[in-house]
């Protein structure tokens, strides 16, 4: 894993598909680091690890004053609820605009851009795979603006709840698509 994200690169649409949360995170938090370090805004959305947890391994893997990180609006860490259904259900130009606004909000602060790992669990716990397969394949291959981003999936909710056509049209919404196993 910490292989491929050595091959990132500005405008990436990732999909991931990680077997387990430790995976999932471990890549997260590697990711976010990098950029982190690199002067980009960085953003992590999940419902699979609480907010405090979060910044606690913030804390001791990046050796970082998390607090003040966030207070500037250098590290925002939202649940996946509170970003993409604030109002109980997903609206994809909604989505777009704070996207859009993030990346403007980056760069005014002379940021290099920005970057997401945005983990898709909850989607399918809340019932909207439909409406994440619709956000996602209204989205290009490569973002034309400053950022980076990793949409992160578990295997067993594609298992669960996509069929082969969906997954194909996933992988051709994203590049590039780490899905050794699809």
């Amino acid at each position: 894993m910490a292989q491929r994200l050595q091959t990132v690169e500005r405008g990436n649409h990732i999909i991931a598909i990680y077997p387990s949360k430790a995976e999932k995170f471990n890549e997260a938090f590697a990711f976010l680091k990098e950029g982190l370090q690199r002067n980009e805004v960085v953003v992590i959305t999940t419902t699979d690890l609480p907010k405090n947890e979060i910044r606690a391994r913030m804390r001791s893997e990046w050796e970082v004053d998390v607090g003040e990180l966030e207070s500037r609006g250098d590290i925002i860490i939202r649940t996946t609820e509170e970003l993409y259904f604030p109002d109980g259900i997903p609206n994809i130009q909604r989505t777009m605009a704070l996207w859009s606004t993030l990346v403007e909000n980056c760069l005014s602060k002379g940021k290099r851009g920005m970057r997401v790992f945005g983990d898709m669990a909850a989607f399918f716990r809340n019932g909207f795979t439909k409406e994440l397969f619709d956000y996602e394949t209204s989205l290009e291959q490569r973002f034309n603006f400053p950022a980076i981003g990793i949409c992160g999936y578990d295997s067993r909710d594609i298992n669960n709840n996509m069929t082969s056509e969906q997954i194909r049209e996933l992988k051709q919404h994203h590049n590039p698509v780490w899905m050794e196993d699809y």
